[in-house]
C-alpha cells in the first residue's frame, strides 16, 4: 500500500535528522487517506524539531480535535507552547499528559522549566526531583531534541538561586549533579 510506504520514509528521514524533508512525506499522507492523527502527531513533531512552534501547535491541536486524550499530542503541544512563552498553557497541557502517563520524565522537565519562568520556584523543584528520577537518557534526548529549552534551564537554575539560597541545598547531592549535567 502506498500509503504504508510513504509513512515509513517520513518516519525514517525523521529519524535520521530530516525532519524538513519528512514534512512533505506527511503532507503526501494527508492526501492519500493515512489515519490524520497519526499524520498530524508526527508532522507535529517534525515541525517542533525545526523550531516552527506554531504549526506545531496547530497540528497537535488537530491531533486533540480527534483524540482528547492523546498523551504524546498533549506533552508536544506542552513543549511548543512553552518553546513560543505560553507558559499556563504549556503548563496545562503537560498536566494533562502526566495525568495520563506519570513516567515520562521529560515531561515534568518541560513543566518544572515553564513552572520556574512563571517565578513558581517550589513546583519547578518539585518537578527537577520527579524528572531526575526517572530517566536521565529520556532527559539528556530531550535537551538534545529541543537545544532552546538548555538557555531556559539555565534560566530556571539562576532564578532558584534567588533570596531562597541555592538550589543544589533544595535537591539531594545525587538530583543536584545529576541537574548539574543537564544543565551543560
Amino acid at each position: 500500500m502506498k500509503s504504508e510506504s510513504l509513512l515509513r520514509e517520513a518516519k525514517k528521514l525523521m529519524a535520521t535528522g530530516h525532519p524538513a524533508e519528512s514534512i512533505e512525506y506527511f503532507n503526501s499522507l494527508m492526501d492519500e487517506g493515512c489515519n490524520p492523527v497519526t499524520v498530524y502527531l508526527n508532522r507535529g513533531a517534525a515541525y517542533v524539531s525545526l523550531a516552527r512552534y506554531g504549526e506545531a501547535v496547530d497540528d497537535f491541536t488537530s491531533v486533540l480535535e480527534l483524540d482528547t486524550d492523546n498523551e504524546r499530542a498533549l506533552y508536544y503541544r506542552g513543549v511548543a507552547r512553552m518553546n513560543l512563552g505560553r507558559f499556563e498553557e504549556a503548563i496545562e497541557d503537560l498536566d494533562r499528559a502526566i495525568a495520563i502517563n506519570q513516567e515520562r520524565g521529560t515531561s515534568f522537565l518541560a513543566r518544572g522549566l515553564a513552572l520556574s519562568e512563571l517565578g513558581r520556584e517550589d513546583e519547578a523543584v518539585r518537578d527537577f526531583k520527579t524528572a531526575g528520577s526517572l530517566s536521565n537518557l529520556e532527559v539528556e534526548g530531550f535537551l538534545n531534541q529541543f537545544g532552546a529549552n538548555r538557555t531556559m534551564f539555565g534560566k530556571s537554575m539562576a532564578l532558584l538561586e534567588g533570596e531562597r539560597g541555592p538550589w543544589k541545598y533544595v535537591l539531594s547531592p545525587e538530583e543536584a549533579e545529576k541537574i548539574e549535567e543537564w544543565r551543560h
